[in-house]
């Protein structure tokens, strides 16, 4: 226990080049993604039954909300911006949004959110108006085999993966993690429905595709690692290879360039609790980018790209365009990063 909670651990802080905290975002920016343009789509104010009781309470006492921001990398002066919803069938007074995946299809540009709502955890899908700045609500996917989902990867216009990361939505589910039952999977659905893809997982967590679209990244949190699946001709997932790290992985990005991994990381977890029960306290950060070889199974290397308790607490995704970075958290700020190392 005192290895897998990381005491034993000393953090050294270093950066990739200049970093500065991006103002704006203050409650989070849990998860995001990058266009082949720069657009970068993050969700924030994430919250659900994961999370205790005195996260709840801070999230009431500031008013947290969910929302959708958007941050253009190739014009990084002009900061972030909140994307309003719009929609018939949309509603602001559970939307808690979680992972998210951008899909640009013939011209559009799609995002799948996992959506933790009271009564149940749902994806829904938005179409960006760039002339606008809005969202326009298009769909809710829900069914009786999600239970706690946590990230997503759009696959088609109407398709997607999507990480249900623990079973029980009560109390129950921290003898689940703690105690390291595999009572998790990866679903997909097809277009009508969801089904299991893959076999039992514990605390499957961020998901992405590689490149090619034949293998799914899928970081397993308490387990510290991240596993890989090669997509069958019926969608369903054979693990082919784990990845064992000695921090936890929280999402997962695939580099456009180089189709190495970036995983944003939580490399000391009893600070990470701390944190989350009491924001205020500091937690440590981290990027790590993980090298894989030409099949895209096995790493070859790695390289931390960042590593702070200073500023930056609970990091959570990274993503990258040319050699800027961005990265999020749970419940704190973001970050912007010139990448210099690389």
């Amino acid at each position: 226990m005192v290895l897998f909670m990381d005491y034993h651990k000393t953090l050294w802080n270093h950066r990739p080049g200049k970093c500065h905290i991006v103002e704006g975002i203050d409650y989070g920016s849990e998860d995001m993604q990058t266009t082949k343009s720069g657009l970068t789509f993050i969700t924030s104010g994430v919250n659900g039954v994961l999370f205790s009781p005195s996260f709840k309470e801070y999230y009431k006492k500031h008013n947290v909300r969910g929302r959708i921001m958007l941050f253009n990398m190739e014009k990084p002066e002009d900061g972030v911006k909140e994307l309003m919803i719009t929609g018939n069938k949309f509603s602001y007074d559970d939307f808690y949004p979680h992972g998210i995946s951008v899909l640009e299809d013939k011209g559009k540009v799609l995002l799948f959110v996992v959506v933790h709502r009271h009564e149940q955890d749902t994806v829904e899908k938005f179409e960006f108006l760039e002339k606008t700045l809005e969202l326009k609500h298009l769909k809710i996917y829900s069914g009786t085999l999600p239970h706690v989902l946590n990230d997503v990867v759009a696959t088609g216009p109407d398709t997607f993966y999507t990480t249900d990361c623990v079973y029980y939505r009560d109390s129950r589910q921290i003898i689940e993690t703690v105690f390291g039952f595999h009572f998790g999977h990866v679903l997909y659905y097809n277009g009508n429905d969801f089904i299991i893809a893959s076999e039992p997982t514990y605390t499957a967590n961020g998901c992405a595709l590689s490149k090619n679209g034949k293998l799914l990244y899928v970081a397993s949190s308490y387990g510290k690692k991240v596993m890989v699946f090669k997509r069958e001709s019926n969608n369903r997932l054979t693990k082919v290879n784990e990845i064992p790290l000695d921090t936890l992985p929280d999402n997962v990005v695939v580099d456009p360039e180089t189709e190495d991994l970036l995983l944003g990381c939580l490399p000391i977890i009893f600070k990470t609790f701390q944190h989350l029960d009491n924001p205020v306290e500091p937690a440590a950060s981290q990027v790590l980018m993980l090298h894989m070889d030409s099949s895209g199974t096995n790493m070859t290397g790695v390289t931390e790209l960042f590593s702070d308790d200073l500023e930056l607490y609970g990091s959570t995704v990274a993503t990258l365009y040319k050699n800027r970075m961005l990265i999020g958290t749970v419940l704190h700020k973001m970050m912007y990063c010139e990448v210099n190392i690389l």
